[in-house]
């Protein structure tokens, strides 16, 4: 009897958890693309953008709860290669706040087996990996130049994942890795953003497309959603 009054609690808890998550759809000025999820797209300097809200469908089932993944591709079609950070890509409300993406990597702790990459799930060509990033992704090529490790970043993060118990082995094999897109190259998985409530109305996602040589910015690729 217990565990059924347990279970229900439990049920209506994430019912009522899941009645107040951000539900994002492309707004209605968006480039709206087919394919999974609910998906937009935007070209800056060549590079082609297009994000995927609605399309988590892993383990776990409730990350909309705890998480707001974004599903990203990015193709380069330009003549210069950029850099794909964390900090470059974030969430803007209605009111100006702003949230950045978490990345799913305990740099400093142990790399269990389940949370390697040896087959990625998502396409991968001309895409150069951040080289503290290789003990996930072993048969990735690393990237040689410069592209340092920023503690500041990542620490606080993975701290608020610890508190929700995440990530998943499926979050961090599914994730978007940081590292370096070459002209002609293509990219793909997931980002993640803390759990959003549905007052925002409405989100804007950026991403800085960066010279990866330069570290100049040559643009900000925006993607207007919709809060349901």
């Amino acid at each position: 009897m217990r565990s059924s009054i347990t279970l229900a609690l439990t049920t209506a808890l994430l019912a009522g958890c899941a009645r107040n998550v951000a539900r994002l759809t492309p707004a209605p000025d968006a480039q709206v693309v087919a394919g999974p999820g609910e998906g937009a797209a935007t070209n800056i300097d060549g590079v082609n953008i297009v994000a995927r809200a609605q399309a988590w469908k892993w383990d776990p089932s409730d990350l909309s709860t705890k998480a707001t993944p974004i599903l990203l591709e990015l193709v380069n079609n330009g003549n210069r290669s950029v850099s794909v950070r964390y900090n470059h890509i974030w969430l803007t409300d209605a009111d100006g706040h702003r949230f950045n993406a978490m990345p799913p990597y305990d740099i400093n702790g142990t790399v269990a087996q389940q949370y390697q990459i040896q087959n990625p799930y998502y396409g991968f060509n001309r895409f150069m990996l951040a080289p503290y990033l290789v003990r996930w992704y072993p048969r990735f090529a690393r990237y040689n130049g410069a592209f340092a490790y920023d503690p500041t970043y990542y620490s606080p993060y993975y701290t608020e994942y610890a508190r929700v118990r995440l990530p998943t082995a499926d979050m961090v094999q599914r994730a978007l890795p940081e590292g370096v897109l070459e002209a002609g190259g293509r990219a793909e998985g997931f980002v993640y953003f803390q759990p959003l409530h549905k007052d925002a109305k409405s989100l804007t996602l950026s991403v800085d497309i960066v010279d990866a040589n330069t570290g100049t910015n040559v643009g900000t690729a925006r993607i207007p959603f919709v809060v349901k």
